[in-house]
């Protein structure tokens, strides 16, 4: 039986000036797996999440998000369609706590005239939903109560980890997850990402240099170098040599 596929690009192209970042690149992701999407910088991969994510406008080419034509011009278009985010400056504000964090620019109202007429925010529905969201996912927080800025690198960006799974439901897109991480933090994070793909049959997408963590982590590799696709991997069928190969486009 196949796979799903839970969103196809079709020819995506985008220019900066004379600099054409992606160049009609055709791609599938499908549902629970965790893909790789890697290549040396201005490869074109940032650019590519960034128009799958609405933050840039394609110039031509199409999405598709569970087979239905996708129009993501702008980030609230692209989390209508359940895909979520995790940028690696952790998107976090220090002096909130993670609830606060969780429900950023889509806090609870209250059910009722107050919340209706007032618009007074449901505090202890949205604390209830983040302990329930980081505790199913083995996120630890001693303090639920504390500002993000007093937790460690790796809780913190669990906290934005937490967020996008809560918010997401079909796609979750990883730009450098475990950057400027501990060796003990980056291995708490990879582990969550394992987690979220054992229990959501979502569509990982992670952006990273490291190839290590790329061949513990994902199921498939796509390489992408001046703009265009130039691999796309099982990761059984390959091996680091070959995708350091096809990211720098020389022989080893």
């Amino acid at each position: 039986m196949d796979k799903k596929v839970k969103l196809e690009a079709k020819n995506i192209s985008k220019s900066f000036g004379g600099t054409k970042a992606n160049n009609s690149i055709s791609l599938k992701f499908y549902e629970n797996e965790i893909v790789a999407l890697v290549g040396d910088n201005g490869a074109g991969k940032s650019t590519f999440i960034k128009i799958i994510s609405g933050v840039h406008k394609k110039d031509n080419g199409e999405i598709y998000i569970d087979g239905e034509r996708a129009n993501i011009n702008k980030p609230s278009d692209s989390i209508k369609y359940g895909i979520e985010t995790v940028y690696q400056d952790e998107s976090l504000i220090p002096i909130l706590d993670a609830t606060s964090n969780l429900f950023l620019g889509r806090e609870k109202l209250k059910d009722n005239i107050l919340g209706k007429l007032f618009k007074f925010i449901d505090k202890k529905y949205m604390v209830e939903k983040t302990i329930e969201t980081l505790k199913k996912l083995g996120i630890v927080i001693k303090d639920i109560n504390s500002e993000i800025v007093e937790l460690s690198g790796g809780q913190r960006q669990s906290i934005v980890v937490g967020r996008a799974v809560f918010w997401g439901g079909n796609i979750l897109i990883f730009d450098e997850p475990t950057n400027n991480l501990g060796v003990k933090q980056e291995k708490i994070i990879i582990d969550l990402i394992k987690k979220i793909r054992e229990e959501y049959n979502v569509s990982i997408i992670i952006i990273t240099h490291n190839i290590a963590h790329v061949f513990e982590l994902v199921d498939r590799i796509i390489v992408l170098r001046n703009g265009e696709v130039v691999g796309d991997k099982l990761k059984e069928e390959t091996n680091p040599n070959e995708i350091v190969s096809m990211i720098t486009g020389l022989k080893n």
